[in-house]
């Protein structure tokens, strides 16, 4: 029998160095997480020692029906083995075995890996901080974030500390870690800020509740700025809070109007621009759009995600409109979820700060100023009585 271990970043890795080095008789014997000096600090990603063994004098048998009654008594998931089996039938490729036999291997090896990884990462946890993670997770902050993030948190608590004061450390190093704009009113002055995302965000709303509260509030002069054309209703809907604040507002067509436009009110103290809205897998008119921000250097971008979107999407969303390179994140409808795991998780691995959250539709209210402090409460929402004053 010949073994051998393997340090990897995933489980993908391993399986293909496996059955590269070993071939597909090969059988996993342990997996463990290892941590790794680094550069990174806590966002480096940890490896993970993979065991394999093959014994290359025993002989493997192979039963189809087996294998499936095997499958049957396993939870279901996203790796649908009996379809695979199915479409491999259909197109005689039923007669190459080990192909089959490989498919059926690969997804137990994955699943047992999953399992282990999962039990690794939190038994690697301090006990006394295990609820904190079970509590980050379920409000959707990353499991790579959380894990480092609580590792952090150890090292800084002092062995005397109580259970209040643990809880105060929390929230103050969580709260260091989420980049936000404290001071927008100055980051975006003299330029244009233009507001991009998908249809329904609340693009246009929060454009309306920034004009307000600029104008109305802190007496500044704005303009507004649409190139939304294309959906119906959309400038009526902009010009009538553009009348309400009482503020100028200018409609662009094509890039070319944008530029004139954007010449034409470089004496205002604030700029705001309406975009269209569109899927993120609208790619060509991602494009489209990016033709009218790349024509001004003073246009900075701001893509603004909805909190009540399936939260597995908003990085999706994100990477798609990250060809136009945005520099802030605008956070919208808070107030339609109880789960802010992404309020930590796309700043982070983005790198982008958080410019303003909204809580509703009022205008100009519902808006406001992050706060580490306040996010971080925010995903702790939960925590156990104990650790409560």
């Amino acid at each position: 029998m010949k073994i051998k271990k393997y340090e990897v970043y995933d489980m993908k890795e391993a399986l293909t160095l496996i059955k590269k080095e070993l071939g597909p008789d090969a059988i996993i014997l342990s997996t463990r997480k290892v941590n790794k000096n680094s550069n990174y600090g806590i966002f480096s990603k940890p490896m993970i020692e993979v065991t394999a063994a093959v014994d290359h004098d025993a002989k493997k048998e192979y039963k189809i029906p087996q294998k499936l009654v095997d499958i049957e008594k396993e939870p279901r998931n996203s790796f649908d083995s009996e379809k695979i089996v199915e479409t491999i039938n259909s197109l005689g490729l039923h007669k190459f075995e080990s192909l089959v036999n490989d498919v059926l291997d690969i997804k137990r090896q994955i699943m047992e890996m999953k399992s282990a990884i999962s039990d690794n990462v939190v038994n690697d946890i301090e006990p006394h901080l295990k609820e904190i993670y079970q509590i980050l997770i379920k409000n959707g902050v990353d499991e790579m974030i959380a894990y480092k993030f609580l590792k952090r948190v150890d090292s800084r608590v002092p062995s005397t500390a109580g259970k209040i004061q643990i809880k105060n450390i929390i929230i103050q190093l969580l709260s260091e870690l989420v980049p936000v704009e404290k001071d927008y009113f100055s980051s975006i002055r003299q330029k244009v800020l233009a507001l991009v995302g998908p249809t329904g965000v609340g693009k246009t709303t929060t454009i309306a509740k920034i004009a307000a509260n600029l104008s109305l509030k802190l007496n500044k002069k704005v303009c507004l700025i649409s190139i939304d054309t294309f959906r119906i209703g959309a400038v009526e809907q902009l010009k009538t809070y553009a009348e309400i604040i009482d503020v100028p507002l200018y409609v662009a067509s094509n890039p070319q109007e944008l530029q004139e436009i954007i010449d034409d009110v470089r004496h205002y103290d604030y700029v705001l621009l309406d975009s269209m809205g569109r899927s993120q897998f609208d790619s060509e008119q991602i494009v489209e759009l990016k033709k009218f921000i790349e024509i001004s250097p003073s246009i900075s971008v701001a893509l603004v995600l909805s909190m009540s979107s399936n939260h597995i999407e908003l990085n999706d969303v994100y990477d798609r409109y990250s060809k136009l390179l945005p520099n802030y994140i605008i956070f919208t409808k808070l107030d339609e979820t109880r789960y802010f795991g992404p309020l930590i998780n796309i700043p982070l691995l983005k790198k982008v700060p958080i410019m303003l959250i909204s809580t509703g539709q009022n205008v100009p209210d519902d808006m406001e100023i992050p706060d580490g402090k306040k996010i971080a409460k925010m995903v702790l929402n939960e925590i156990p009585s104990r650790w409560r004053e």
